[in-house]
């Protein structure tokens, strides 16, 4: 159950805020129908090609698997991205961006999720860092070079289960094969230029605000990436999470699903 007082004090943070960093990881779209990674019944294990089980995603998430096994790590992310295309944001999107739009130096995006969640929502692109990447760009899986490109609507209508290796797509720069352009573990090939320049927009924002406050959403800690940047900003954290929300220092730690959670905050902004 959520603690009023916590709630209260969490408003008081953000009203007095003039700048609102969103810390978000994969619990944020878990809200949108996006399961959680691990698991029998997360994400990485519902998007397996045929044959494979829970035991194989870890040869899916290395940096090498587009060398070692192409057709099956393109099925894998093939309908990854169609899984993300075709879930919508849900309403604590919104919610947060309204807050945004009261504080003077409004919102900044950092975010650990490769699903475009925040850009479907309407956030600008210029205010959000995705720190591993995101699956709606694509690299060559080489690399040749820098280069990206926008996946588009690449696997829209695209039978996944049926991909031949002659349909992957291809670099149109060197005609290797192509990959998104996102980190995997023990990768040595990602092209992290545009994460690059967006880390340096957060760097030049934060100068500008005085007084931040930190709402992180769906961090867990298998993957320390977004929690270790919510606490390295100065400012009070608002930790959302429903089973690890304990805050060390300033700070306050809400205990369930970020849409439950911002629905509470939201009820109390609002004067209700």
């Amino acid at each position: 159950m959520i603690d009023y007082n916590d709630i209260q004090r969490a408003a008081e943070w953000i009203r007095n805020a003039d700048g609102i960093v969103i810390a978000a990881g994969a619990g944020m779209s878990v809200d949108s129908g996006l399961p959680d990674f691990r698991g029998t019944q997360g994400l990485w294990t519902s998007l397996l090609p045929a044959g494979m089980t829970e035991r194989d995603v870890g040869s899916l998430t290395k940096g090498d698997c587009f060398v070692d096994k192409p057709v099956d790590a393109w099925q894998f992310y093939g309908r990854a991205l169609q899984v993300c295309r075709q879930l919508k944001p849900h309403a604590g999107y919104a919610m947060l961006d309204r807050w945004a739009r009261r504080v003077a130096h409004g919102a900044f995006v950092f975010t650990s999720n490769v699903d475009g969640h925040f850009q479907a929502a309407g956030y600008e692109e210029a205010r959000i860092l995705e720190c591993h990447g995101t699956i709606n760009f694509i690299q060559c899986g080489m690399p040749c070079g820098d280069a990206i490109w926008a996946s588009g609507n690449m696997m829209d209508g695209v039978d996944i289960d049926a991909l031949a290796p002659s349909a992957l797509p291809r670099c149109p720069h060197c005609g290797h094969l192509a990959r998104p352009n996102f980190l995997l573990f023990d990768d040595q090939c990602w092209v992290e230029t545009r994460t690059t320049a967006q880390w340096e927009r957060l760097r030049i924002w934060l100068r500008a605000v005085q007084r931040p406050v930190v709402i992180e959403l769906g961090a867990g800690t298998a993957v320390l990436s977004v929690r270790m940047f919510a606490e390295s900003v100065r400012g009070p954290l608002i930790r959302i999470n429903p089973d690890e929300s304990e805050v060390v220092g300033e700070g306050v730690g809400l205990r369930g699903t970020a849409l439950d959670v911002l629905k509470a905050l939201d009820a109390v902004l609002a004067g209700n």
